[in-house]
């Protein structure tokens, strides 16, 4: 249940009065009432917008900047008039309108502002209820002649276009009401305009249906500006909800490969560390019970297996978890001459190109020349390196035992093991990813007569350029 306070109360009175004054007519005792009455609403409205002003910051207090100006050229505007009543020299006319223009200055400054910040989210959908509207007070306004009157019309138009179409943009959000309340109130101030013009801005005209009208244009600003200042309403950014949008999509993307690169580096450090930890102890103390040179070296050679397994996990986690790393170009060839020296196997390096990559290219060598040497049996590895279209192409070609076409389609997935070698299984998984960073893509074929073919596309500098 919501509380409300005084200022409620006033505004919910003096937007009841405003529809049942013009209604009774008849007892007016004087035109004067009509016109303390707008005065008295419109300085209502004022005190409101100013307190959000003062309470507002960021785009809010640019709106209601803009607002606060329109409602004091109105107040000023309306104490004109009442001036005029007092001192029986009133009367509707041309040049009356002058001043009136004023109002419409920081409203449409603002709202054509807004509109270009925001128009690239108008789809033809949001557009309908504006175009709807539009028709509608064009409609209206077709007997009226031309003069100031039709010009101030005319802004009425502009200004409930711009600001419909903000509503519709923002229709999800609750700063609608921002641009509704402004709509509102100039749609309805229309009718009052047409009325005056066709009986000529005769006196007696404008306390009928005019004057109903002007007053629902303000009792839309009062009870909107209420409501405004009671929820706290932020006029929001559609441009910036995208970019945060993006970046926290992003974001949840990098989280959730973390939680991937997490889950399989505790798979890891629980499956095969944890395992080759067994096997290691199982060795020394074989060693300590025979004194035989052989389990020791077992026991070495594991040692040395985990240290690769904990290697590797750490390869993972810095492909995963690097984010705003800059790609360049990279002389492949060199990167690979620089891999090869770590084997003993005769690894042959063939051809040249450029790639798009950052310092963890050799990652993708490493595991590649690792997954041939260890599971194959090849007795060498050739790197091809070219340049095809576009893309620089990169082979890494052994003559082992081959793929089984069963194995081939869950060849990248994570921690997958097969054969009699199997390991910790991640090595092709971070070449995979590695490729997906940098933008390329990986598959295996047969070599002929036997072994597996590693193929990589990346982007080269051709590429960048053409893009």
């Amino acid at each position: 249940m919501i509380i409300m306070d005084n200022r409620i109360y006033i505004a919910i009175t003096l937007g009841a009065l405003s529809i049942i004054l013009p209604a009774i007519r008849p007892f007016y005792p004087t035109e004067l009432l009509t016109c303390f009455y707008f005065l008295s609403v419109t300085l209502f409205s004022l005190f409101i917008s100013f307190l959000i002003y003062r309470a507002s910051e960021g785009e809010s207090k640019k709106f209601m900047k803009a607002l606060s100006v329109a409602l004091i050229f109105y107040f000023t505007f309306l104490l004109l008039i009442t001036f005029m009543l007092l001192t029986h020299n009133f009367k509707f006319s041309f040049e009356l309108f002058i001043p009136y223009l004023l109002v419409y200055v920081p409203l449409l400054s603002y709202g054509t502002h807004k509109f270009a910040q925001e128009m690239e989210f108008l789809t033809p959908k949001r557009l309908l209820l504006p175009v709807l509207v539009l028709t509608l007070m064009l409609i209206m306004i077709l007997p009226v002649r031309f003069d100031l009157l039709l010009l101030l019309m005319i802004l009425d138009l502009l200004l409930v276009f711009i600001f419909l179409s903000l509503f519709a943009i923002y229709f999800n959000a609750e700063t609608f009401i921002y641009w509704l309340m402004v709509s509102l109130a100039f749609f309805f101030q229309l009718p009052a305009k047409v009325v005056l013009n066709i009986a000529n801005y005769e006196l007696d005209s404008f306390y009928s249906l005019p004057a109903i009208f002007y007053s629902l244009s303000s009792s839309t600003f009062l009870l909107s500006l209420y409501e405004v200042h009671r929820r706290k309403v932020k006029v929001i950014n559609l441009r910036e909800l995208e970019e945060d949008r993006k970046r926290c999509s992003f974001l949840l993307d990098k989280l959730n490969e973390l939680k991937e690169a997490f889950r399989l580096m505790n798979n890891a450090l629980r499956y095969d560390v944890l395992k080759r930890l067994q096997i290691i102890s199982g060795y020394v103390e074989s060693y300590e019970l025979t004194n035989e040179p052989e389990f020791l070296k077992k026991a070495v050679e594991n040692v040395k297996r985990c240290g690769e397994y904990i290697e590797k996990i750490g390869s993972l986690e810095r492909v995963i978890s690097s984010e705003n790393v800059q790609l360049k170009p990279i002389e492949v060839r060199k990167v690979v001459e620089e891999v090869k020296a770590s084997y003993e196997i005769p690894i042959i390096v063939k051809g040249s190109c450029t790639a798009i990559a950052d310092e963890n290219l050799n990652l993708i060598f490493e595991n590649l020349i690792d997954n041939a040497v260890r599971h194959s049996g090849t007795e060498r590895v050739e790197v091809l390196l070219s340049e095809i279209g576009s893309e620089a192409e990169i082979r890494v070609v052994d003559y082992g035992t081959g793929i089984p076409e069963n194995i081939k389609k869950e060849l990248f997935k994570e921690v997958l093991r097969y054969g009699e070698t199997a390991g910790l299984g991640l090595g092709l998984y971070i070449v995979k990813k590695l490729v997906e960073k940098y933008g390329g893509k990986v598959w295996v074929e047969d070599t002929k007569p036997k072994g597996a073919t590693f193929i990589v596309r990346l982007r080269t500098t051709r590429t960048s350029e053409r893009q």
